[in-house]
């Protein structure tokens, strides 16, 4: 339980777990507040017939292309449930805020099959990562906005992924991003603090999940599958020796990370976003605001941009879960301006003097 769970009766916090109860077609957690003493479940379980999970998956079904009736047919199979088409047609209007993709939808049926929108492989990389590309979402994304259209090279990356990725270094190689802690130096580098649409995504979609090892893949799915703005998951980078050399040594940026000739770092991006002419690199932490991955961030950022050729101006950072999303430019990180000497206020009057004591000789 989060945190941050308050008693909608006193707004306490003083909140644990307390027996569960059961519905028509779930068990749902109940809570109890140690300081006005009342029981309660969380509010966003009130009312609903079906297991927020059913709701859930069935605007994934709905927005992987497939119609109201097959949506309502997967889903009930799945599930052993009737669900009408009507129940489908009323979640899609009732979670529409968190189902920006419909305004794509349109655009993307012209072109894509449900097959063909959605590309996705499991990747054994030391560890499993489900990498998944929205290339319908993608092509619409950089089609919608002119600004976006200079990111045509991370759709060229993510369509190579499956195809060209050079799996046998991720499964040899023992240098993470993830590793790397306490190397960059943070100085004039702005961490913003907000509250955002991946933040709501996120409280909404924890209330479906009861095990919190599947807390990663059903927040990455939910939001590829259902957002206008979340282009891919689980992408996986590398930066070698010879990226190292351009950064600091062509660029002159600060990157204390040292590499020797055949060495490479490696990572898989959580979540890779486009908008608001920016690429947005997401990573979602449980109890963000205790953590500070922004060593894994910025080599994530420093990995894609060497990748796509898209300079690393264009990419924001972020981390984030259920309550909080903190964001930094990685640029301001590695790239810090030199500050211009302060000319002697009367350096102009002393030129002049021995200008003039020069003549007199």
């Amino acid at each position: 339980m989060s945190d941050t769970q308050h008693c909608p009766y006193c707004k306490g916090t003083q909140v644990t777990k307390k027996g569960t109860r059961q519905k028509k077609h779930e068990t749902v957690q109940l809570y109890f507040c140690n300081h006005c003493n009342k029981k309660f479940t969380l509010g966003i379980t009130k009312g609903k017939t079906y297991p927020l999970k059913v709701i859930f998956d069935t605007l994934t079904q709905y927005n992987r292309l497939n119609t109201l009736e097959e949506s309502s047919q997967k889903v009930g199979e799945k599930y052993g449930l009737e669900i009408s088409v009507k129940t489908v047609s009323n979640w899609i209007k009732e979670y529409s805020e968190y189902t920006t993709i419909a305004r794509m939808r349109d655009f993307i049926n012209k072109k894509y099959s449900s097959r063909e929108a959605i590309e996705e492989t499991r990747l054994f990389h030391g560890q499993i990562y489900d990498f998944k590309y929205h290339r319908a979402k993608m092509d619409c994304v950089l089609d919608e906005e002119y600004r976006h259209s200079k990111f045509k090279t991370l759709q060229e990356f993510l369509e190579l992924v499956i195809a060209e990725c050079p799996h046998q270094i991720f499964k040899e190689t023992h240098m993470r991003a993830s590793d790397c802690k306490g190397l960059f130096n943070l100085d004039q580098v702005k961490i913003t603090h907000k509250e955002n649409a991946a933040v709501k995504t996120t409280r909404l979609v924890m209330q479906a999940v009861d095990n919190n090892k599947l807390r990663h893949e059903t927040l990455q799915e939910f939001m590829l599958v259902n957002d206008s703005v979340t282009v891919a998951t689980e992408v996986p980078v590398l930066l070698d020796y010879e990226d190292m050399a351009h950064y600091k040594d062509r660029l002159g940026f600060m990157v204390p990370v040292e590499l020797a000739d055949g060495e490479v770092l490696t990572g898989h991006i959580d979540i890779v976003q486009i908008r608001n002419g920016s690429i947005h690199i997401l990573d979602y932490k449980p109890s963000a605001k205790k953590e500070k991955p922004v060593d894994q961030l910025i080599i994530y950022a420093l990995a894609l941009s060497r990748l796509t050729g898209i300079r690393l101006y264009h990419f924001k950072c972020g981390w984030f879960d259920e309550e909080d999303y903190f964001e930094f430019y990685p640029l301001h990180v590695v790239y810090k301006k030199k500050k211009k000497a302060k000319k002697a206020k009367n350096s102009k009057l002393e030129i002049n003097e021995r200008v003039d004591e020069s003549s007199d000789t």
